[in-house]
This record gives C-alpha cells, structure tokens and sequence, in this order.
C-alpha cells in the first residue's frame, strides 16, 4: 500500500508516547536534504526504549520548546555538575600510562572526550591536553 503522507507529515517527530512534552515546531523549510547517515542512525532504533525515553515520559507537557530547551535539561539530568566536574578534570589531567601505547592511550582519551560531549573545551585545548610530554 503506498504511503500518501507528505514530507512535512514524514519528518514529524513521533510524538505519541511523550505526553507532548516536546512542542514540535512547524517545518518551514522548502528544499532540504537528509543525510544518508542520519537516515541509517534513525532506522537503527539505537535511541528508543531506556534510561532517556523514561526521562522523557516524566517531563512536563509543553516543556520543551525549543532544541535548547531539550539540550539543557537532558545534561542536568544525565550530566550532574559534579559528574560533568569530574569528566572535564579527567580530561585536563590525562596523561599515558606506563606500558600504555600511543594508540591506546589516544582512545582512552577519546573515549573521556565522548563521556562528556559537552566539556567545552575548544578542539585546540584538546590536542594541547593530549600532548604526552
């Protein structure tokens, strides 16, 4: 059976299930294109079901209005100062191990770096940090 939605009605956020806490703002965009990549990530469904679907479900309707909105109150819920604290203080003070290798100790690094996505630190000062005297 075709499908005769429309592209605004096909790139709707899946609401239901939410209690409309996130306010779905009108696309208003005209010509645009969707990444192969990001159509592969959604079809994987590696973001449905756990820790931060239950998260949603317990905010507030119409609490969520814009994508800053959602941003900040998913890092103080998942990233409490003190945990964001510790995460940016391991970052400043990496350093490689003995018997460590270059590669080893460079994804450990990174991996510090994808536990606190939001440690600000500017691309430089990440390099810099790594330096392994």
């Amino acid at each position: 059976m075709a499908d005769n939605r429309t592209m605004a009605q096909m790139l709707q956020a899946p609401i239901e299930g939410y209690e409309d806490a996130i306010v779905v703002p009108p696309i208003n965009a005209n010509n645009f294109e969707l990444k192969q990549p990001l159509i592969n990530l959604v079809q994987s469904n590696k973001f449905t079901d756990g820790e931060a679907r239950d998260w949603l479900d317990k905010e507030p309707p119409r609490s969520i209005l814009t994508w800053d909105d959602l941003v900040s109150k998913f890092i103080n819920q998942f990233f409490p100062p003190s945990k964001t604290t510790y995460l940016r203080n391991e970052i400043t003070t990496f350093y490689q191990k003995p018997n460590e290798t270059f590669n080893e100790a460079w994804e450990r690094f990174k991996g510090l770096l994808r536990q606190c996505p939001h440690h600000g630190f500017p691309r430089i000062t990440s390099t810099d940090t790594f330096s392994i005297p």
